[in-house]
């Protein structure tokens, strides 16, 4: 299975998105959807992504399983069928040493002349019942990580259903450890249950914990997250006071 890692591209939104929606179909989200996810909606949220692929402070790769043909949502040169995905982003840099995907430096637009089109929103989602997800998750950065101090953040990480425990998760979790160790950086992600061990492995500590209570909003159960550090090097957790 010669698994390899490669940058993502604007051509790979579409097999982005799918992976992504089909990795995180669970009770969460359902009770964040009025009904399945439209492929129209799939399609729309792929095209809006591709403004987002060469973001400054962001990476974001691929893991493509060389053995097999490209899937329809694959571009045809892409070497194989993408499984895994991920994005980094680092947090807290001056406005002079903004990293592009490249690693090189770029500046940043004061923003006065520029306007970004809104986001794409799918008709099926419940914007209330994810804002009440996402609040608390980002007050909990905040608090955390906090506005002066250099970090990377991984964003989002998500691997086919059907490729799972194949080691493409490592692979995508390897870089963005490597990338904060070079840059001297700690690292911040928040954890469900099925990656806690992984990110334990690698000297991720949980330092708060998030519940949600889907109850309040019409669902069954409670959701949860660590909230974790890895220190730069993989060093001991210092304090978060």
């Amino acid at each position: 299975m010669p698994l390899i890692l490669l940058p993502t591209t604007t051509n790979d939104t579409l097999a982005w998105t799918r992976i992504r929606t089909l990795a995180y179909y669970g009770p969460l989200h359902v009770l964040t959807h009025t009904r399945p996810v439209s492929e129209s909606s799939i399609r729309s949220v792929a095209q809006d992504r591709k403004k987002d692929i060469d973001k400054p402070n962001t990476w974001q790769w691929k893991v493509v399983d060389t053995d097999l043909p490209p899937s329809e949502d694959d571009p045809e040169d892409n070497r194989g069928r993408t499984i895994a995905i991920a994005v980094w982003s680092a947090h807290n840099l001056s406005g002079q040493n903004q990293k592009r995907r490249d690693g090189g430096e770029q500046g940043v637009d004061s923003g006065w002349g520029i306007q970004e089109e809104p986001p794409f929103i799918p008709p099926e989602l419940r914007l209330d019942v994810l804002t009440a997800v996402l609040n608390p998750l980002r007050a909990a950065q905040n608090e955390i990580m906090g506005s002066s101090t250099p970090y990377l953040k991984l964003d989002s990480l998500a691997t086919h259903p059907e490729h799972q425990r194949r080691g493409a998760g490592k692979l995508l979790l390897d870089w963005g450890v490597g990338k904060a160790d070079e840059e001297g950086w700690r690292t911040y992600l928040d954890a469900s249950p099925m990656g806690l061990k992984s990110y334990e492995k690698v000297g991720f500590k949980t330092v708060k914990e998030v519940t949600f209570d889907m109850e309040e909003w019409g669902g069954k159960g409670k959701d949860w997250w660590a909230c974790m550090v890895r220190e730069a090097g993989g060093g001991e957790l210092i304090s978060m006071q």
